[in-house]
Order: C-alpha cells, then structure tokens, then sequence
C-alpha cells in the first residue's frame, strides 16, 4: 500500500494497491535480469497457478469486479480487486485473505467490493471461468527510501481451450511514493524496449474465455463525483484516456481501422483534457506532452484519411458499379497507399519514441511537476463542480457566437469549429458525473446528441476538402480517382444546412452546469 494515495475512489478506508505494469520480448529476458538494477540482487522464484471465478451471467465482470483464487506452494490466497468508474490504470482497491483451499471463502467478502454482488443467484452459479500458469521471478528493491516489488511474469492464460501468452515486468509500491515506480521503469526502459500495459490478467483472461476476436475498444466508462478536487479529476479522466490510446495499440499495428481511429480518438480526448485543466496542470512539461500527443497523432493521420476516404467513396461506389474498370484500377492503387500509410504508422507506434511518450505521459499524469507545486495548490484542489461550470460555459459561448455566422467560415475555420465542438462533447462526457439529476442529464444528452450532429456535418465537410486534396494534390490516387467522384458542390450545400440547423439545436439548449447546481 503506497503511502500517498493517487485514486478518485469515495471508499477511503480499503487497501489498495499501486502497479505499473510493462510487457517485454521474451529474447530479451537475460538483458533484463543482467539490468544493474537487478544483477546485485537475489531473486525469489515462484510458481503461481490462479484461478478465476464468476457466474453464469458474469455478474462480477459488469461490475469490474474480480475473484480470484491463487496457488503458490502449498498456500492459497484469495484476492478481490475491483476497478471504480474513474477507470484507475496503476492503482486500484485489493482485498486478500489467505484460504484453505483451492475455493472461494465468500464469507471473505463482508466489507469489499464484491459483497453487494453475492445475490442468491450469483453464489449458487459461481464457477471457475479461467486460470492463469505464471512463473514469477520477484525482486524486492529499496529505491530511495520505498518499497518496490519488481516481478517478472512468463505463463499463459487458458479459456476455453485455448490460451494466451504473458510476459509481464510488473513494478509495484509496497511503501513509499509512486514517483519511484516510474523512475524504476524509466531506468529500465532506457535499456529495453519496454511497452507500457494497461489490461490485466483477468481482463485478458475475460476476453478469451469470450472468444472474442481482436477489437477496437472505445473509451471506457468515466464517473466523477461533484466533490472530487480538480486533481483527483484530471488525474481520473487522463488514466480513461491513456488506457484508450494504449489497447488500441495491437489493433493498429495489425492494420484495424476502427483500432486506429480509436486511437486517435484518445489522444484528441487527453488533449482536450489538458487545455480543459490547462490551467491546473500549467508545469513544465505540459508543452511538451502536448507536443508529442499531437506528433503521434499527427503520424497517424494518413491512414485514416485513406480509411474515411474509402468509407466515404469507394465502398459506395462499389455498390453500384461493381464492374468498372477505373474502380477496380483505383482500388489496387488504393490498397498500394494504404498499406504504405499503415507500414508508417505502425513504425511509428512501435518506435522508441511512442514507447517514452506513453511513459512520460503516465509519469506526469500521476506525478509529474503539476501535482507538487504550491503555486497550482489551490487550482488543484479546486472542486471539479466549479472549475467544469466555468469551462463548459467558456466553451459554449465560442461555439455558439462562431457557428452562428457558419456559412461564412473558410474551410479552416470550419475545422477550427469542428475541433471546439467535438473538445466541447469530450468535456461534456468528462463531467458527466459532476451535475447530477434527471433535469439535469436530459439537457445534457440532448446538448451531447446537437453537438454531435454539428460534429459529424461539420466533419463530413472537412472530409470533403481532406478528399479534394487528396485527389488534387499529387497523390498517388488523383489520376484514378479523377471521374469517379461526383462535384462536390452538390455535396455542400446540403451539409451546410445540416451544420447550420444542428448548431441551433445546440443553442436552444439550456446549459445544466450554471450556478444553481452549486448551491
């Protein structure tokens, strides 16, 4: 248990622990074992075999909540974890209680997680889902006065007859403060290519007895509480979006366009979280992480124009003329393109680079300057109620005043309002939680569903210009291309109206964050 607690969660008392977890190359095992950190120091080995347990219906796995069972030597250990709505990456409430056999003792339960969840149904239906084999090798290492844990993890997870394989590098704070773990993994990294992880075991473990295929994953459920501070807040809501951009990573680099556009998504939600809290976390390295979020999402954007571009031209027209020489002429050099703009994205993603950007940005989220200055104390510890009330209103009044002389706007403008409107959704998601109350929530869906609608009208136009360059500008496509798309003024026009009545809907709305909400 850390001696400085980092988490959102309204249960104060239960334990908790605080892990960073990376995966490695299993070739590269001996480099990591002969790493001066650890060469000096004796390590313990361990055979751990755990086994995962849930209902019929997977009543725990709703609830983000995991039981599970472990054997190392000739004891078992029971531990319940849990993850809240603020959808903590590197520290999360644990219970563990030593049992006397391979079974869940659910009397154990009383005071955690899982004790509201033990319906009559879900006891009498609890059963083994999946089981991890790990063979785990610990060093325990004093690091500037903490604690730290360092394990290796190799083994497999089985499901369902079939099976997945782990190689972790787990650092974990046993006492002291979590600053450590990233320096330690810092240390580690500089040597090694190691890639910051974000799904656990069971996660893992849950997807495969799922059989389900690799996807795409959307951002994961956010809920903040209107007493939570601005820290607790931005802390929260940039672990939701580090976790986006990081499980995505395996569906880009095995050419998933829905993978990489969730991807993107990410990272446009962590940095439109940072000009929300722009003010809070004002440190010295704020510029930079935001650099280096725009430069990999700046590397990705050729592919996914070619993905909106096939979207938008080639699978409609496909539909219709199926047997057109020009089509099918343009759809190899399509394929060509696509393929080179996925091979630089995926290196990009795979470099060493991105490796230290997910890293760096892990650090500062959790510790970085921002957290420790006196002179950002009381924005820190602001209330999130007052500070989003201020922000959504700020950002509102722009989108409202600019999108009412909409026709006027050049194509750069245009994207320019496209960006604060979508920022505008990301921060009205991010809040969700911080303005309770039906009345409430009814303004805010229908604020959410007017600015997506000025969103995607406002993005369809853009995708029209972003096609146009495409097209014009020597790209590979252009002499292809060239026929098989319709005018596009024919298709403006309409999409103008569209944008232009969706930003009067979104005027209409009455804001539910004003100031009657904090009395």
């Amino acid at each position: 248990m850390s001696a400085a607690k980092t988490g959102v969660s309204k249960a104060g008392s239960e334990p908790r622990e605080f892990e960073l977890k990376l995966e490695f190359d299993p070739a590269d095992r001996g480099k990591i074992e002969a790493h001066p950190l650890l060469a000096a120091t004796q390590p313990e080995r361990q055979t751990l075999i755990s086994v995962y347990y849930d209902s019929d219906d997977l009543a725990l796995q709703q609830a983000r909540v995991t039981l599970r069972v472990r054997k190392f030597g000739t004891r078992y250990v029971q531990a319940i974890k849990a993850m809240d709505g603020t959808a903590q990456l590197f520290e999360r409430p644990e219970w563990e209680h030593e049992v006397p056999g391979r079974e869940p003792d659910l009397n154990l339960a009383a005071g955690t997680a899982l004790e509201p969840l033990l319906t009559e149904t879900v006891r009498a239906s609890l059963q083994p889902l999946f089981r991890t084999r790990i063979e785990r090798t610990v060093y325990r290492l004093p690091s500037n006065g903490s604690e730290v844990e360092l394990v290796l993890d190799q083994g497999e997870i089985e499901a369902a007859c079939r099976c997945s394989p782990v190689h972790e590098l787990e650092l974990e704070l046993k006492q002291g403060s979590p600053a450590e773990l990233f320096r330690l993994a810092r240390s580690l990294a500089a040597a090694l290519p190691l890639q910051l992880a974000v799904k656990t075991k069971a996660e893992r473990g849950y997807e495969l007895a799922g059989g389900a295929a690799l996807a795409a994953e959307r951002a994961a459920r956010l809920e903040l509480d209107p007493g939570t501070t601005c820290q607790q807040a931005f802390r929260a809501i940039g672990e939701n979006c580090l976790r986006q951009i990081v499980v995505n990573e395996s569906g880009v680099c095995a050419g998933e366009a829905e993978a990489l556009h969730q991807m993107r998504v990410g990272l446009r939600r962590l940095r439109a979280a940072i000009a929300v809290f722009a003010k809070v976390v004002a440190d010295s390295k704020r510029d930079r992480i935001k650099s280096e979020l725009k430069w990999i999402t700046t590397e990705l954007g050729p592919a996914r124009d070619l993905d909106v571009f096939a979207a938008d031209v080639l699978e409609p027209l496909g539909k219709h003329r199926t047997q057109h020489a020009k089509l099918a002429e343009t759809r190899l050099v399509f394929a060509e393109n696509r393929a080179k703009a996925y091979a630089a994205a995926v290196g990009s993603v795979r470099s060493d680079r991105f490796r230290n950007v997910l890293l760096d940005v892990a650090e500062w989220i959790e510790v970085g300057p921002w957290t420790a200055d006196e002179s950002l104390s009381a924005r820190r510890e602001r209330p999130v109620q007052e500070h989003a009330a201020k922000m959504l209103d700020k950002m509102r009044k722009y989108i409202r005043k600019k999108g009412s002389k909409l026709r006027e706007l050049e194509v750069a403008e245009r994207h320019k309002l496209r960006i604060k409107a979508k920022n505008l959704r990301y921060a009205i998601e991010f809040f969700a939680g911080v303005f309770p109350g039906d009345q409430t929530a009814k303004r805010r869906e229908t604020a959410l569903s007017s600015l997506k609608e000025l969103q995607d009208a406002l993005g369809a136009l853009n995708d029209l210009a972003a096609r146009e360059a495409l097209i014009a500008n020597g790209h590979d496509l252009a002499d292809h291309a060239t026929g098989l798309v319709a005018s596009q003024e024919a298709e403006v026009g309409p999409l103008l109206d569209r944008a232009e009545a969706a930003h009067a809907s979104f005027a209409k709305v009455k804001s539910f964050w004003d100031q009657s909400h904090l009395q």
